[in-house]
């Protein structure tokens, strides 16, 4: 399997891939094209296996500012594997493969909404995430943070700035 940068001409496969893998029609594959236009992408990629796209990861920026300091987070939008390759390690390899990019990208964190079953192999935790000030619509509904810098999210008050288009009814 080989990990590359999403590009435009993916968009159409892309979009393929996320509405088999929800199965909800089009409703999040209209959400990732949606976060494409609306939100600032910091990284998309794209999982192959020979010629066919069988995983998508899509992460924007979600700055947070930690004691009155601006900081670089990530949000995760999206993930998804082709509905025949599920559980197979798809999803985790552009998880890996994501926060190690963002590492060395200099982001210091990053949060998504996800089980906590699957998102804590990586170390995702609702614990840190309970500490962010966020939108209420995020929180509770498997809001997980991971620090990708040691202390990143450690100051007295943690804000969150989502786009507007990752947090229902634009609330922010």
């Amino acid at each position: 399997m080989i990990i590359r940068d999403e590009t435009p001409a993916d968009a159409e496969a892309v979009r393929a891939l996320v509405s088999a893998a929800f199965g909800d029609g089009d409703e999040t594959a209209d959400f990732v094209a949606a976060v494409r236009r609306e939100a600032e992408v910091c990284l998309a990629e794209v999982a192959f296996d020979g010629e066919i796209i069988v995983g998508h990861a899509q992460w924007c920026a979600a700055p947070m500012t930690v004691g009155g300091r601006e900081i670089r987070t990530a949000y995760l939008a999206c993930l998804s594997a082709a509905p025949n390759r599920q559980r197979g390690g798809i999803g985790s390899r552009l998880v890996r493969h994501g926060l190690d990019l963002l590492r060395k990208a200099g982001f210091a964190a990053a949060s998504l909404l996800g089980d906590p079953a699957y998102y804590e192999r990586f170390g995702f935790s609702p614990d840190l995430a309970a500490r962010i000030d966020a939108p209420h619509r995020v929180r509770g509904r498997g809001f997980q943070a991971l620090e990708l810098e040691p202390g990143a999210l450690a100051g007295q008050t943690v804000r969150a700035e989502y786009p507007a288009v990752v947090v229902p009814d634009g609330l922010r």
